[in-house]
Formats: C-alpha cells, sequence, structure tokens
C-alpha cells in the first residue's frame, strides 16, 4: 500500500511560502491582541485615574465652597447637591442655595462649578435681573430678592429704602431686610439701634481702606460677612474660620489672607446688616438716620 506515512521525512514536500505567510500572520495577530489589550489597559486606567483625579478635586471644592457662600452670599448657605461629568476630563458640582427666615429654609438659587482634573473651578448660575431696570433685583431662578448693601463711601445714583412697603405685610409674619449704615459701626454700636426683638442673621464688613471703595466703586460688590454675628464671641469666631479657610487651596485663598491681614490691623466694623423680624419692629428703624438703605429679602408666613 502506498501511503505517505511511510515516505521517508526528506520525501514530505515542505511549502516555505506557506509556512512564512501562517508565521506572519500568527505574529502580526500577537501583535494586534497585544496593542488592544496594552490600548484597553491605558483606557480604563485613564479613566480610573481621571475619575480619582477629579473626585480629589470636588472633595477639595466642597471643603471651601460652602463656607465661601457663607461668608459672602448675605444670609446663605450652600448645601451640596449632585455631581455629573460633562466630559473627559471635566466635572460639574451643583449647591443648593438656602436662606434662613428664622428657622425656616427658603430655596434662593443653584450654583454650578465647573471644574477640571487640574483644577480651574468657574461658577456659573448666580444669576440677578432687575425689576424695573436699575432699581430692585432678583435671583435665578427662584425670583428671590436680592440683599443689596450700599458702602457709606461709594456714591450711588438710587438708593433703595422699602420701609413703606412693611405697611402691607400683616404682622405675624417673618421679614428678611438688608439694612445699610451711613457709616461704619462696631457691633456694640449696632445693638444700640437695632431693636432687640430683630434677630441679626448677618453683617457687611468692610475689609477694605474707605479710599479704595471710593476709587474703585466694583469693591463694594464684593461682600465679606460675619453669619455669626448675633452668636456669643462671633466675631472671634468669623475671624478664625476665615483664617482657616485661607489656608485651604482655592481661587479665593489669597484674597482671604487679604482680607484676615486687613481685619486683625484694623478691626471688624459694620456698613449694614441682615435682619429677621417682624414688620412691626423693622418700621421702627425707618425714621432712625443711620439707616441710609432698606432693602426687602424674603417674606415668610407663620407655620
Amino acid at each position: 500500500m502506498g501511503s505517505g506515512l511511510n515516505k521517508p521525512i526528506g520525501d514530505i514536500p515542505f511549502d516555505e511560502k506557506a509556512f512564512l505567510r501562517k508565521a506572519r500572520f500568527k505574529s502580526i495577530l500577537r501583535i494586534i491582541i497585544i496593542s488592544l489589550i496594552i490600548a484597553i489597559g491605558v483606557f480604563v486606567l485613564t479613566i480610573i485615574i481621571s475619575e480619582m483625579m477629579l473626585q480629589n478635586q470636588e472633595n477639595r471644592i466642597n471643603s471651601f465652597y460652602p463656607d465661601i457662600v457663607k461668608f459672602t452670599e448675605p444670609n446663605t448657605f450652600a448645601i451640596s447637591g449632585e455631581s455629573y461629568n460633562v466630559r473627559l476630563f471635566g466635572r460639574q458640582k451643583e449647591y443648593y442655595l438656602l436662606r434662613l427666615i428664622g428657622n425656616k429654609p427658603y430655596p434662593a438659587g443653584i450654583v454650578t462649578v465647573d471644574f477640571d482634573i487640574w483644577g480651574g473651578e468657574q461658577f456659573k448660575g448666580d444669576k440677578s435681573l432687575a425689576i424695573p431696570e436699575g432699581t430692585k433685583e432678583y435671583l435665578a431662578p427662584y425670583a428671590v430678592p436680592k440683599l443689596k448693601f450700599y458702602n457709606p463711601a461709594v456714591k450711588y445714583d438710587k438708593v433703595i429704602r422699602e420701609f413703606d412697603v412693611l405697611k402691607n405685610i400683616p404682622n405675624d409674619n417673618l421679614v428678611e431686610m438688608a439694612l445699610s449704615f451711613d457709616r461704619p459701626l462696631t457691633l456694640s454700636e449696632i445693638k444700640t439701634i437695632i431693636p432687640e426683638d430683630l434677630k441679626l442673621m448677618w453683617g457687611a464688613v468692610l475689609v477694605f481702606e474707605e479710599n479704595d471703595y471710593k476709587e474703585k466703586n466694583y469693591l463694594a460688590e464684593r461682600l465679606v460677612g460675619n453669619p455669626y454675628i448675633d452668636s456669643r464671641d462671633g466675631e472671634k469666631e468669623f475671624l478664625k474660620q476665615l483664617e482657616q479657610l485661607s489656608n485651604l487651596q482655592s481661587y479665593s485663598s489669597t484674597n482671604l489672607k487679604r482680607t484676615v491681614s486687613f481685619l486683625k490691623e484694623k478691626g471688624i466694623k459694620y456698613y449694614g446688616v441682615v435682619v429677621v423680624g417682624h414688620p412691626e419692629s423693622l418700621q421702627k428703624l425707618s425714621s432712625n438716620s443711620i439707616i441710609r438703605g432698606a432693602v426687602l429679602g424674603i417674606v415668610t408666613t407663620p407655620y
């Protein structure tokens, strides 16, 4: 029987070209598979590392932003909301703003912080609308009245005094109002003119020299305030927390360090306060010549 098994090895035909093609194909396939594995590994590793870096940035922003709001937005607190990725190396974080009227929290807006793995935070959503134009301002998206102060060193085209509006509000309601003074006052001086049945919620603090405010009017819009104004040792707590905040890595740290140095050197003086109380008590201030401006905020009905 003629069988190829009985042939000598040297007589078995060998297709060298086919062998080389097959070997080349296996080599290329192996390179492609290894490259794909490496590419997938690099992609997964990039996603994991970028997520970790974004989370670190979010944690950093969470460590300072609620306090920034507390010290720069009158009678306002920020609560952490949702976060979501908007691009490969970018994320947005929402904060819900609340104002306290007595013990009742009221929504005052939403701020979105946009940031990347390297930081670069940008703040969006704190828009205001004047109605009518150039007068009363309201904050988006809930049309909450903006609490405005009038710095005594700055000249304004119009100063709002809304004491007359209080006559139309039932006296069992609670009213939030931003009061501006015609000159800087110490806390003890403030307490001599504010009725005891009005609660001090926040105090607008002078953080620049008078000439600086006069020469650069926009500085009056950079509010810094004491949210502990009605607390025992509230001014010490205010300075302590401002200093701690200035040591955190943020876009505000340099300005905060300057502010802390200024307040330690010059002392704390106020050019306005936010108060909460009944309309009747607030109306008592209408004849006080020290009160330069009075901007009505949120009005609440009793529980």
